[in-house]
């Protein structure tokens, strides 16, 4: 009791060192090409190479347990068009229904590092594209949260559209983009564990609509600070089976939900929404906070070892 107790202190503290830093201020870090800001959503990766740091809560209340994750991830510029990053998930499951009684368990599972190169920005087109390699050392994590033991490769190629170049007739249109994700989980297997055999193809896309966009460049409908720098988004993401004793299953979630952005980070939240019955039954509950780290401080985190200071990538006063 006395933890639950804590929740509306914590919550009002939160909000209110939120809305200090969250200013309105004229510039966006990240996600930039031509007029268009493409913000960071919760489930699909986005197709820019940026200075950021993410910390996202997944939870869902599961058949046997009540399970949460906490991903935690930074990403840093080498280049304007490759940069590197780190992450790491901690994971807690809490047993209920016949399980209840039974120790909660928690660790973290495999670390992630990953590179990431931009190979397409077209302003004109409001276009970008990244490649990407994310991998996942087996054996590293911990036991308790169902780590692999094998090594997990996942090359994918990540993309972004924004539509502000549809002709006039369609301007309530041209404030909507559209980011995917493509690739394949290639895991390594070093025993006789099923799951540690089975690669996967990933997709994911999202659907989104830009308040900001459509205030600056549309026509300003008097939405008022801070519901003008929200963008209502829907997610789509699973994965299919290639290989192994399961081949040919998959899984598809649907995820709507709310992006606010501010100059120095983002704020979202999602419902998670198993669309078939290999995903579950039970709607989860997705949460993110997203610092732009090249806003924040930029002589610091946009230098490079080959180009000097970046500096941060935000749109003109």
């Amino acid at each position: 009791m006395q933890r639950a107790t804590k929740w509306p202190s914590i919550c009002s503290l939160v909000l209110g060192i939120a809305v200090m830093i969250a200013l309105p201020a004229a510039g966006w870090a990240h996600g930039i090409v031509g007029k268009r800001f493409f913000p960071t959503t919760i489930v699909v990766e986005d197709s820019f190479v940026s200075d950021e740091a993410s910390i996202v809560v997944d939870h869902i209340r599961g058949h046997e347990a009540l399970e949460t994750e906490i991903e935690m991830e930074i990403t840093k510029r080498l280049t304007p068009n490759f940069a590197i990053g780190v992450g790491g998930t901690r994971v807690t499951s809490r047993p209920r229904g016949e399980e209840e009684g039974h120790e909660n368990q928690s660790g973290w599972s495999n670390p992630e590092f990953m590179l990431r190169y931009q190979f397409i920005r077209d302003p004109m087109q409001e276009l970008a594209a990244t490649a990407a390699l994310n991998v996942a050392p087996g054996g590293v994590g911990d036991r308790r949260v169902g780590r692999l033991s094998g090594t997990t490769v996942s090359p994918t190629i990540q993309i972004g559209k924004g539509f502000g170049d549809l002709p006039d007739w369609a301007d309530w249109l041209k404030p909507v983009a559209v980011t995917t994700s493509l690739g394949f989980d290639l895991r390594t297997n070093r025993n006789d564990r099923e799951e540690d055999a089975q690669h996967a193809f990933a997709w994911g896309v999202s659907v989104m609509y830009s308040i900001p966009y459509l205030q600056s460049f549309i026509k300003d409908v008097g939405i008022p600070w801070p519901f003008n720098r929200l963008f209502p988004v829907v997610e789509f993401n699973g994965e299919t089976l290639i290989s192994g004793p399961e081949k040919g299953s998959h899984t598809a979630f649907a995820s709507p939900g709310l992006v606010w952005a501010g100059r120095y980070f983002e704020l979202a939240v999602s419902a998670q929404v198993p669309l078939n019955d290999t995903s579950g039954d039970r709607v989860g509950v997705l949460g993110m906070v997203h610092f732009f780290l090249d806003d924040i401080a930029p002589d610091i985190f946009t230098w490079t070892p080959f180009h000097g200071v970046l500096g941060p990538q935000t749109l003109p006063r």
